[in-house]
């Protein structure tokens, strides 16, 4: 009992172990190997709560992956979850970057989806660019086929260390961090008016393609209008569902519809609860189709929503506004 409580003891020293202790935070604290030195903030880290991986191999991971942030000035975070509940891959794993509190790079594996993605903050979006992000995603898909998941933590985090390696030589170096930065969030992507203009222009023109006469609001990511167009002959009592279908998509991060999100059978007790919450709350609300968020370096910058033809048509329409939107913006992205 004695020699049990003296290695839990020496787990809380100043050693090099000490990476294992603060897992579990947003910003792990490092302790230095000279001591009196100042302690060096690390916020890379392995946070697997589906259990995939060994002890072992979470702990070399993390280990390797503070070794990178020390390198390159490049966090980067590793989470499994054990589902995603009904919701869309890319929104779980923006909301979950998010909840972190880390700017860089963050993976994220759904065990019972048997789905990967990896995602970048717009701080670091000129430094791994969007080719390196799916080699990333490859290189744990490869080994996670054959259920070796410890070796394909080893290769992924691997990967990481190689596109950092990779964006160095070709001169895209990390920023230097950002001060206070547990007090502010620095370098969030916003939408413009031109931005939400070409979104407008895009879902018109997928409407008239489909002979529909829709309304089509488009909202900041705090559901606050940024720009409304009625197509001439649209009914005018669909602009208030567009407009509850954008502030809907844009704060609850996900796209409209029936709940839970991708359920075949959708929870009525759960819907009608909402709904009821939604009228006492001034009709902010809904679960019809025809919201979708729009996604930019990992982050959920404004909602579109449509209104004038079916659920489904509705959110063919905005995510066509939104494809025009992004095409263009990652085409200058790219040059």
């Amino acid at each position: 009992m004695r020699h049990r409580l003296k290695r839990r003891i020496a787990a809380f020293s100043c050693a090099s172990v000490i990476i294992l202790v603060f897992a579990s935070r947003p910003a792990q604290e490092l302790c230095a190997q000279t001591a009196g030195a100042p302690l060096v903030r690390i916020a890379s880290d392995v946070r697997d709560e589906a259990g995939l991986f060994s002890r072992d191999a979470v702990a070399a991971a993390r280990k390797r992956l503070a070794q990178i942030e020390a390198t390159y000035h490049v966090p980067a975070v590793i989470e499994t979850i054990d589902s995603l509940g009904g919701s869309a891959l890319e929104a779980a794993a923006v909301d979950r970057a998010r909840k972190t509190g880390v700017e860089g790079v963050f993976i994220l594996v759904a065990k019972r989806e048997t789905k990967i993605d990896a995602i970048r903050s717009a701080r670091f979006a000129t430094v791994v660019e969007a080719a390196q992000l799916h080699a990333i995603r490859d290189a744990f898909i490869a080994e996670f086929g054959k259920r070796d998941f410890d070796d394909g933590l080893t290769k992924g985090v691997a990967e990481i260390e190689k596109a950092l390696a990779e964006a160095k030589a070709r001169g895209r170096v990390a920023p230097a961090p950002s001060p206070s930065s547990s007090l502010v969030l620095r370098n969030q992507v916003r939408l413009t008016l031109d931005g939400a203009r070409k979104i407008v222009a895009g879902a018109q023109a997928k409407a008239q393609e489909l002979n529909l006469k829709i309304n089509i609001a488009v909202v900041d990511d705090g559901g606050h209008m940024i720009a409304f167009e009625r197509m001439d002959g649209a009914r005018p009592a669909s602009g208030y569902t567009a407009t509850t279908k954008a502030v809907t998509a844009a704060t609850f991060r996900q796209a409209t519809g029936p709940l839970p999100a991708g359920t075949t059978a959708p929870d009525l007790l759960l819907n009608l609860s909402l709904q009821n919450a939604a009228a006492a709350s001034g009709g902010k609300v809904t679960t019809l189709l025809g919201g979708v968020p729009v996604v930019v370096d990992g982050q959920v910058i404004a909602g579109v929503g449509v209104g004038g033809g079916t659920g489904e048509q509705d959110a063919t329409v905005a995510r066509a506004g939104i494809a025009s939107f992004l095409a263009e913006v990652e085409g200058k992205t790219s040059q």
